[in-house]
């Protein structure tokens, strides 16, 4: 015997074939992995064999024809040149081997008769033409056939045979008897096939691709395939097709699983279930296959370049064989997976993993043992704490699935939903009708009805939460601290959203916070706490503080979304919308809220809202824009108001009435209008009245608002400063009194409020005063508003009303540069109708640009500058003191000199964005 290196086999062979043809006859048994090229080696052979003098006969052994008893040599006799005579005789004697093995055990010694008469036909014609025998995964064969080729291979050193038998394995495998005796034999050789070396890698990818493409790719191809041929060739099929690792490295893969033995399938399928090779008794647990087949088949996996002790050389792999097991298979084994690491003491992760992967017991999946409801319920627990809420959310639909108990079932429910609330709260509104049920008859109590309490308050279910809440406070006060706790939060969350349910919870505990069961319980109490008292008390340092202390302590994988949204809220509602966009930033950027759409949509629209108290217009319309897109308009229930109004009120302030009014169209729930978002919303199509001149309707929404507010105990110009926008309303409803009187109210109210909302009622109050005041109040509003925590958009409007207000006073100068910082605020903030009605006020407000070597005259360019902002021909006729037809003359030659069509190119050919260029112009 003796090793032949990949490049030697072929000489070997033609060599034995030369002693084949002298009469002494050789027998070469070729072994190594799946698909490392033995039957390649033995068929390119076949194809050089008559060139050499050999007749080539061929067979391939077969799982699926084993029980034929000798298929084998009857593949070997149909292909050899047998006269009639001798053919007659084989194919009689094939017929009685098949006869006796049918009248007896298959697995008998086959007739000693029928052996000779099979091998002398084959010896006889090698006698008159030397001939090539080649058996294919010999270790496939039929036992008859196998006992005949031992027969013929102990008489071939006189006979002018050369026979070659590839066998998937490593040398010879102890229970591989053929093969044990045949290397016995003097005249018998071993070629071991091994796989491809980094350089026979890099050598096969040259041949087809070329050596640039085979220095990049060898490293990682012989990676990818452990050298195996038949996988390289793969990988460089699907890079000739635009695929890295692709469709033909998959089909490969499961090829070489075809070409193996069953164990192999098995084991790899074992291994995919299980991800590990480290424990072998357990695949072989799991597989059924017995220690020593399973310990043989991952060493035949791992040298046919299928797996490392790591793993999978390739994910492509495992999608390819995980793909190939059915569906049903693979759930079973998952199953099989979870019961053996339960009975090994695994964690719950694990047994959880399992059970999930095997899916609903009617698909035939997950056990219903009593220990799996347990290890779900402890694995969403985890996986909770870990900031995994759509794991959690598996676990517990797969816990309900399985759960027989109706009262743990109703727990289980209200634990999902507790679960779903950071990925989508909206899923959970097909089972709150259960949940209902189960509160009536008593199995839904405790922490568990307040979680539907919210639900159904979300969703709009307000009467079906009243009862819920009657049914709570009729139950009297809770012993269990986490009851406690969550019967607390639950009356402060009605508090500062749904006032009007608060009495339902009964007459308000004695003072005190109660004993919380966790940090984070404790954490949520004091966030919604801080919420609830900025919306009752206006901006209490005490509340803004305690919201800050609770962001600071808390994770950015915080489980509940409530408590970063409660401190959020308290921050932006009580004058600190800048520190609350910062923290926003921290939680929205972590991870946890990027893969948990409900998480992203929620903060998403808190931070909208705090970029509009900022003046932020195209921050607050591209947060709330993108809220409203992370998560469906039904999941939001009555909270969609927040993001809405947000929407509204920033395209309204940016001028972009059409959108604010689509937004106005969008169907809410009638359910909102008791509910805080309610409100937001009744205040936004206020301002959009105020702002498109329907000062009658606005001045209705806000009296509604504001009569709301008072009853629920949350009217603070923090939340909604309705008494400003209705002065507001009331200056141009020709009733400056009026205005005074709302302003004055305000002030006498509220003597403590955000700078923001001291600033914008200052502004509105010099427009209801003396013309001669007026110049001071607007100066002291700019103050206000360009503070830490003022608003860039109200300072935009205060400097505009101050240059009007210069403007009557004749102090022209004054009035020159007011403009000139409206415009700059403005534009900054892309409020495009503010900056449209300054150019129609006073047309220096817009300056046009420096002569950039356009051609343009200077009348040419302060009409192409008016019309970049939005200004139609009339206007700018209006505001140049010049007619329509001179305009439409001027943007004539414009367009011909800056070779353009129409006036939308006007404001990037003019330098940039329209407001842009506006700001960097007046900063000049």
């Amino acid at each position: 015997m003796e090793l032949v290196e990949r490049e030697a086999p072929l000489a070997l062979l033609t060599a034995l074939a030369a002693q084949a043809r002298g009469g002494h006859g050789r027998a070469v048994l070729v072994s190594g992995p799946v698909a490392a090229g033995k039957s390649v080696l033995a068929h390119n052979f076949a194809d050089r064999a008559p060139g050499l003098g050999l007749l080539a006969l061929t067979a391939l052994g077969s799982e699926d024809e084993r029980h034929l008893p000798l298929g084998v040599m009857r593949q070997l006799v149909d292909g050899a040149p047998l006269d009639p005579g001798d053919r007659a005789r084989a194919v009689a004697l094939i017929e009685d081997g098949g006869l006796a093995a049918r009248q007896r055990d298959t697995a008998a010694p086959v007739d000693s008769g029928i052996v000779h008469g099979l091998c002398a036909v084959l010896l006889d014609l090698a006698e008159r033409r030397p001939l090539y025998l080649a058996v294919d995964d010999v270790e496939q064969a039929d036992p008859a056939s196998l006992t005949c080729l031992a027969y013929l291979a102990r008489r071939l050193n006189s006979a002018r045979v050369l026979a070659v038998f590839t066998h998937s394995g490593h040398g010879c495998d102890t229970d591989f008897r053929f093969g044990a005796d045949l290397l016995r034999q003097p005249h018998c050789h071993r070629v071991e096939v091994t796989q491809l070396s980094p350089a026979g890698v890099r050598r096969l990818i040259a041949q087809h691709l070329g050596e640039t493409v085979a220095d990049a790719r060898s490293a990682d191809w012989h990676a990818a395939s452990g050298g195996n041929p038949l996988l390289v060739e793969a990988l460089v099929r699907d890079h000739l097709g635009g695929d890295e690792a692709g469709p033909r490295y998959r089909e490969a893969v499961l090829s070489c699983l075809r070409r193996g033995r069953p164990d192999l399938a098995r084991a790899l399928s074992g291994y995919a279930v299980l991800g590990t090779l480290d424990d072998l008794e357990g695949l072989d647990a799991l597989t059924g296959l017995g220690p020593s087949r399973t310990t043989e088949a991952v060493h035949a996996l791992i040298a046919g370049g299928l797996l490392t002790m790591d793993g999978f050389r390739h994910d492509a792999a495992r999608e390819a064989v995980t793909g190939a097991i059915e569906a049903a298979d693979l759930a079973r084994l998952h199953a099989r997976a979870a019961v053996l690491a339960h009975e090994r003491g695994a964690g719950t992760g694990t047994i959880a993993d399992h059970l999930l992967r095997a899916g609903a017991p009617a698909d035939g999946g997950a056990p219903t043992e009593p220990w799996a409801l347990p290890a779900l319920e402890d694995a969403a627990g985890h996986a909770l704490r870990d900031g995994a809420a759509g794991r959690a959310v598996d676990c517990l639909r797969l816990a309900r699935l399985i759960c027989a108990d109706p009262d743990r079932r109703a727990r289980l429910t209200a634990a999902l939903i507790r679960a779903e609330w950071s990925v989508n709260p909206g899923v959970s509104g097909g089972r709150l009708g259960e949940l209902v049920e189960a509160h009536r008859t008593g199995r839904l109590r405790g922490a568990d009805a307040l979680t539907l309490v919210r639900a159904l308050l979300w969703h709009g279910r307000f009467d079906q939460a009243q009862e819920v809440l009657g049914r709570l406070a009729a139950s009297g006060r809770p012993t269990d601290p986490e009851t406690a706790t969550e019967l607390q939060i639950t009356r402060r969350r009605l508090r500062h959203s749904y006032p009007t349910f608060l009495a339902a919870l009964g007459p308000r505990p004695a003072a005190g916070r109660p004993p919380t069961h966790s940090v984070s319980a404790d954490r949520r109490l004091q966030a919604v706490s801080a919420l609830a008292a900025v919306l009752a008390e206006g901006p209490h340092p005490e509340a803004v503080g305690a919201a800050q202390r609770v962001l600071h302590g808390t994770r950015p994988d915080e489980p509940s979304t409530e408590t970063v949204e409660s401190a959020l809220l308290a921050l932006t509602y009580g004058g600190r919308a800048e520190r609350a966009s910062a923290w926003c930033d921290v939680f929205l950027d972590g991870a946890p809220a990027r893969r948990l759409p409900g998480r992203q949509a929620r903060l998403g629209a808190v931070r909208a809202e705090a970029a509009l108290r900022r003046g932020d217009l195209v921050d607050a319309r591209r947060y709330a824009s993108e809220a409203l897109a992370t998560l469906p308009a039904i999941s939001w229930g009555v909270t969609v108001g927040a993001p809405l109004s947000t929407l509204i009120l920033a395209t309204t302030a940016m001028g972009r009435y059409d959108e604010a009014q689509a937004h106005l169209d969008h169907r809410v729930p009638e359910a909102m209008a008791e509910t805080r978002y309610g409100m937001l919303y009744l205040h936004a199509r206020a301002r959009f009245g105020l702002a498109t001149g329907h000062l009658e309707m606005a001045l209705e929404d806000l009296r509604r608002c504001g009569a709301t507010l008072r009853r629920w105990g949350m009217d603070t110009p923090g939340l909604i400063p309705w008494r400003t926008d209705a002065a507001e309303v009331y200056l141009g409803l020709g009733r400056p009194d009026d205005a005074r009187r709302m302003l004055e109210e305000q002030a006498a109210l509220f003597p403590v409020t955000p700078n923001r909302v001291r600033g914008a009622a200052t502004r509105v109050l010099a427009g209801a005063g003396a013309p001669a005041h007026r110049p001071a109040l607007l100066r002291r509003a700019a103050e206000l508003l360009q503070s830490d925590d003022g608003d860039r958009y109200e300072l935009a409007l205060a400097f505009a009303d101050l240059a009007r207000a210069y403007r009557t006073l004749g102090e022209f100068r004054r009035a020159a540069a007011a403009e000139r910082r409206a415009v700059i605020v403005a534009a900054d903030c892309h409020a495009e109708a503010l900056v449209r009605g300054l150019a129609l006020e006073s047309p220096t407000a817009v300056p046009a640009r420096p002569d950039g070597g356009d051609g343009l005259t200077e009348a040419e360019r302060r009409v192409a500058a008016m019309a970049a902002v939005g200004c139609s021909n009339r206007e700018i006729a209006e505001g140049l003191h010049v007619t329509v037809s001179t305009v439409e003359q001027h943007l004539t030659r414009t367009y011909r000199k800056l070779r353009i069509s129409r006036r939308a190119d006007l404001p990037p050919l003019l330098g940039g964005p329209a407001l842009g260029d506006l700001t960097e112009a007046h900063r000049r």
